[in-house]
């Protein structure tokens, strides 16, 4: 079995992917997240492991993006694992006046090094475990890498700090051509994309159908499509074949392309079951 995930090797995604599959199977690091769910879209490999959320963060826009455009491919699990960023720097280290990481972690870690590192320039990196091998390699002295202790002290950094961004958990979700059945505690993910651009009451209107059905909305976000209007991202508590959800997903169908000549209005981007991640579960 083959499984891809959002390389490089070493760093949080891998171990979600590996947690998420631990029986014996061929794990891929591909980048950026597109990559690995075209890979999952055209069969080259079974299942991908991608991020799609962060307490901090918030949604990973290139995962819901990336989704949006494929046919097959949907969201089958999902799993969450708490994310502690550690700050090391060579044991020769001076003062530090460049910190590297992924962007999302700087991202997460900014109250921290605007506290601490306020005059320190912040440098994206293509992974955690990359900014840690690059101090390593080419002897940076006044830099500084956010990643995870193993990565830190494999690259034989030095741990300056630990824990930076308490409390942080990212959400990781499992993807597949192949369909889930109704667990009895799922949820599922919509892409919604009104072709109304300036209908007041638009949004209002059609979540009152979920509603009227007594479906509960865990989620919702919304990014400009380009051509000013604007994809929303409804998760909700049910799975797709779920009786009141499917009554939901048509009469929402309906509302938004009655004479069903606009396909792209209504997307179910995966049910899967529940974990109430957000809850510590």
């Amino acid at each position: 079995m083959k499984i891809a995930y959002l390389g490089p090797e070493k760093t949080f995604t891998e171990k979600a992917a590996k947690a998420m599959f631990p029986d014996s199977a061929t794990f891929i690091p591909l980048s950026p997240i597109r990559k690995v769910i075209n890979a999952v879209e055209s069969k080259e490999v079974h299942y991908g492991v991608v991020p799609i959320e962060n307490f901090y963060n918030g949604e990973v826009r290139e995962t819901l993006d990336s989704l949006t455009d494929c046919v097959h491919t949907k969201i089958v699990n999902e799993k969450a694992f708490e994310i502690i960023h550690c700050l090391g720097a060579l044991k020769s280290h001076k003062e530090i006046t460049k910190i590297m990481s992924k962007n999302q972690a700087l991202e997460q870690c900014s109250k921290y090094l605007c506290k601490n590192y306020p005059h320190a320039i912040t440098i994206s990196t293509e992974s955690t475990s990359l900014a840690a091998e690059t101090i390593e390699r080419e002897q940076l002295e006044n830099s500084a890498a956010i990643a995870s202790e193993t990565a830190l002290k494999n690259t034989g950094l030095e741990i300056l700090a630990s824990n930076i961004c308490p409390n942080n958990k990212t959400r990781f979700v499992a993807l597949s051509t192949s369909s889930t059945k109704s667990t009895g505690n799922d949820k599922t993910l919509l892409a919604y994309h009104p072709p109304f651009k300036n209908r007041p009451g638009t949004l209002h209107t059609n979540l009152g159908i979920f509603a009227n059905l007594e479906i509960n909305l865990e989620y919702l976000q919304s990014r400009p499509d380009g051509s000013g209007g604007h994809i929303f991202y409804i998760e909700l508590k049910g799975h797709r074949d779920d009786k009141p959800v499917k009554l939901a997903l048509d009469s929402l169908k309906y509302a938004l392309d009655p004479k069903n000549k606009n396909p792209s209005v209504l997307k179910v981007l995966g049910s899967y079951p529940n974990t109430d991640w957000k809850n510590g579960n």
